[in-house]
């Protein structure tokens, strides 16, 4: 008749296991048998093996902490890359948009044919008046009529459409005069110059920079 050394139970014969709390004294036993064995393996190590595995263990630990550091600096490299990449797009971007919009306002300026008046006459200083002022119209009006084309350019008006119809006027003048000289052709001459006049200060009235039939593009820029 045998009783459990755990809970005290009753174990019938043939059995080795307690059926109450399931202790199993073999199993037990060979437990304790296997830590008396590492308490005297341990017993039995001499200092240096000690030493030996404290120090194993110290390179384990570096290797890990260098294997850490060198993971944290790619991924600080790796984010760098990206937000440079991230930015060189961003720029390209701005570049496109910034050429897409000089391009659309070359068009604009040319359809318009204020582009090549202004490349003729270089950059547009401050408080110039592209559409004329009335100040500027009178000036304009004036290039229209004979020798007083001259005007504007004498009293230095710097102003983009007064020159431009001054331009104009001067072409007229010169032309009307070179025709004049022709026999035969005086009247034809003289309403030419009266004609394209009258164009030209109609185009003041409106505020427009279109030239005149004919001569208006000789000597201009295409």
């Amino acid at each position: 008749m045998a009783y459990c050394n755990r809970c005290g139970a009753y174990i019938p014969d043939g059995q080795d296991i307690c059926l109450a709390c399931g202790f199993d004294p073999a199993a037990e036993t060979a437990r304790q048998n296997a830590a008396a064995a590492a308490a005297a393996a341990f017993a039995q190590k001499s200092e240096e093996d000690i030493r030996a595995e404290e120090a194993a263990r110290a390179r384990a630990e570096k290797h890990r902490r260098d294997q850490q550091e060198m993971h944290r600096k790619w991924a600080e490299t790796e984010a760098r890359r990206r937000q440079m990449e991230e930015e060189f797009r961003r720029r390209q971007a701005e570049d496109e948009q910034h050429r897409r919009e000089q391009e659309e306002q070359l068009r604009f300026t040319s359809s318009t044919g204020s582009y090549s008046r202004l490349h003729r006459t270089g950059t547009r200083a401050a408080g110039d008046n592209i559409s004329g002022t009335t100040r500027d119209k009178t000036f304009a009006y004036l290039s229209y009529i004979s020798f007083l084309c001259f005007l504007p350019s004498l009293l230095g008006v710097n102003d983009y459409f007064t020159q431009f119809h001054a331009r104009q006027g001067r072409k007229l003048f010169w032309i009307s005069l070179l025709l004049s000289w022709i026999p035969g052709v005086n009247a034809i001459a003289w309403l030419f110059q009266v004609v394209l006049a009258v164009m030209g200060m109609k185009n003041v009235a409106n505020g427009t920079q279109d030239e005149l039939p004919v001569i208006g593009h000789i000597g201009e820029d295409r």
